[in-house]
Formats: structure tokens, C-alpha cells, sequence
């Protein structure tokens, strides 16, 4: 393609152009390949979802601290770094304290988790960021039990905490902030999919008396969970889909009703889960199906 087609495509005048640049998302929409994110999008088309989160017992210094989420990047052939980068610079204008990515950072190999952590590295977050592993980051085809699957995860999770991001995996993290007395805990999950998720040993030594946040890629599994003792569980994975919209998977009647699929799930008292819909593979023809950024402000529980 000439460079004045690409730098046009690539440096929209939405006054102008955003017409028949949203006709172009719709149409692509309308067939599935809303997942090829190759050219900028509109700032509508990037749901900024805010929330509050009431944690019981949280220590005052932690109220009002701004926890953004977000999920599945799937950086890969068909989510491009242009995408990837404005995303990013979005969720750096929502001045966060500390940002959450839960899980599918990538799709593909060696290439993208070394493009991954650059791009990771760009976030802005004064307590930090903190990412766990999905089914993707083990391999592009999304489940994966076998050691080539676990050296792909390794060397994901070397890059990435290169780039300054705490990685969990089956792992807690006990946050201070302005002189806190009482730890805010992350617990990071590893991924189910690929059997290498252990709750027992990310969970080990905690008690429902501590404020823990619990971040866990594929909400499926949330109920069997509720023995633990996390507060709040950050998901994503599902894309705000509540089936495996796979055409093949359709046409054998094998698809898969989630139950749990966007936003949030009260699961019990003082259990709390959100599912983030990510920001790849959004579908705008269903605006629960756009990519998304949670900006939570945690507040001590009523």
C-alpha cells in the first residue's frame, strides 16, 4: 500500500472521516473481523466503564485509589501495535494507581511477547502494574497443556516482568501505599486452560480478614472459587460474549453458554466478580460487545 494511502488511514480527521470509519468497524463487525486492529479507532468505540470497590476492612490509605483493568490485548498478526499503543495511551489518561491486566496479553509467539512487554512498558501507574496469564499467552491457539506451551508462558512472563510488570502465577502480591498498615493483597491466578492454575498455593497463608483482590483470566470457574478467600475477582476472556461464537463450533451445536460474561456479578456477600470485555476482538454491531477499560475507586464496604 503507498505511504500516503497508510499515513492517511493511519492519521484520521474523525470530524471528517468518522462516517464511513465507523461504517467500515460496523461492516467489519457484521462478519466477525472486528478483531483485525490495524487502524486507529474512535474514542467511542473503547468503553470507559467506572465502578466503585467496596473492599471491607481496606486501610484508609487505600481509598480513593484509582485500579484500572483491563484484558486480552492479544497482541498477535491481527491486533497490531498502532491499535495496541492508542489503547494504552487512553488508559495513561485515566491517571490510574495501579493497572490490572488479566490475562491473553498475546496471540502468537517469541515475537510478540518481546513486542508485548514493549508496549507494557509504557503504562503509567504510581503503585505499579500487575498482569497474570490466559489461555492465549500459553499459545495462539488457546489451549495448550504440553512443556512447549509452558516455555512460550515462561518466556512471556520474563519479558513482560523485564519491562517493569509484576507477573502472578498462582502468586500474591501485598501492596502498601502512603504509609498503609493494613496490606491491600493482589492474588494472580495461572491459567485453568491449560492446567496450571493452583488456587491452593496462590491462596496459601491468607484469611478472610485481609482486603484481596483476586485476578483470575476465565471467569467460568468463579463459583468453585467462593471457598477462598478473595473480596473481588477481576476476569476477562469471554469478549462480552455469552456463547463460543466459533462458526464451526455453532454448526456442531457444541457451543458453550457461558455464565458469567460481561460487568458485574454480586456471587455471594463480600464476593464481588467483574468480567472485563477486553480491548481486542470487540464487536461494535452489540455495544456490550465493545472492547473496554474498568476504572475502579476502591472505597472501604458499608
Amino acid at each position: 500500500m503507498p505511504k500516503g494511502v497508510t499515513d492517511f488511514l493511519r492519521t484520521p480527521d474523525w470530524k471528517r472521516q468518522r462516517g464511513w470509519r465507523t461504517a467500515i468497524w460496523k461492516g467489519l463487525s457484521r462478519v466477525g473481523l472486528t478483531g483485525l486492529h490495524f487502524l486507529p479507532v474512535h474514542s467511542d468505540w473503547v468503553e470507559v466503564t467506572r465502578l466503585p470497590m467496596p473492599i471491607a476492612g481496606l486501610d484508609p490509605a487505600f481509598v480513593g485509589v484509582r485500579l484500572v483493568l483491563i484484558s486480552d490485548l492479544h497482541f498477535s498478526p491481527f491486533v497490531s501495535m498502532p491499535y495496541l499503543v492508542q489503547t494504552l495511551e487512553m488508559v495513561n489518561g485515566l491517571a490510574p494507581d495501579l493497572i490490572i491486566v488479566s490475562g491473553d496479553l498475546i496471540t502468537g509467539g517469541r515475537a510478540f511477547s518481546m513486542g508485548i512487554a514493549s508496549l507494557l512498558a509504557s503504562l503509567r501507574a504510581s503503585i505499579g502494574t500487575i498482569a497474570t496469564l490466559g489461555n492465549h499467552d500459553y499459545t495462539m491457539f488457546g489451549r495448550d497443556r504440553s512443556m512447549r506451551g509452558k516455555t512460550v508462558a515462561d518466556r512471556l512472563e520474563h519479558d513482560i516482568e523485564n519491562a517493569g510488570v509484576t507477573v502472578l502465577r498462582n502468586e500474591q502480591l501485598h501492596l502498601t501505599h502512603n504509609n498503609s498498615v493494613k496490606p491491600l493483597v493482589i492474588v494472580g491466578l495461572d491459567d485453568v486452560w491449560s492446567g496450571h492454575l493452583d488456587a491452593g498455593r496462590a491462596f496459601t497463608g491468607l484469611s478472610e480478614k485481609e482486603s484481596i483482590v483476586c485476578i483470575n483470566h476465565d471467569p467460568a470457574n468463579a463459583k468453585e472459587l467462593l471457598g477462598f478467600p478473595w473480596q473481588w475477582m477481576l476476569s476477562g476472556h469471554t469478549h462480552g460474549r455469552a456463547i463460543d461464537e466459533n462458526a464451526a463450533v455453532k454448526r456442531l451445536s457444541l457451543a458453550r453458554v457461558r455464565e458469567f460474561v460481561r460487568g458485574h456479578y454480586a456471587l455471594a456477600p463480600g464476593k464481588d466478580l467483574y468480567v472485563n470485555r477486553g480491548l481486542a476482538y470487540g464487536k461494535s454491531r452489540d455495544r456490550h460487545c465493545l472492547p473496554e477499560i474498568t476504572v475502579f475507586t476502591l472505597c472501604g464496604a458499608v
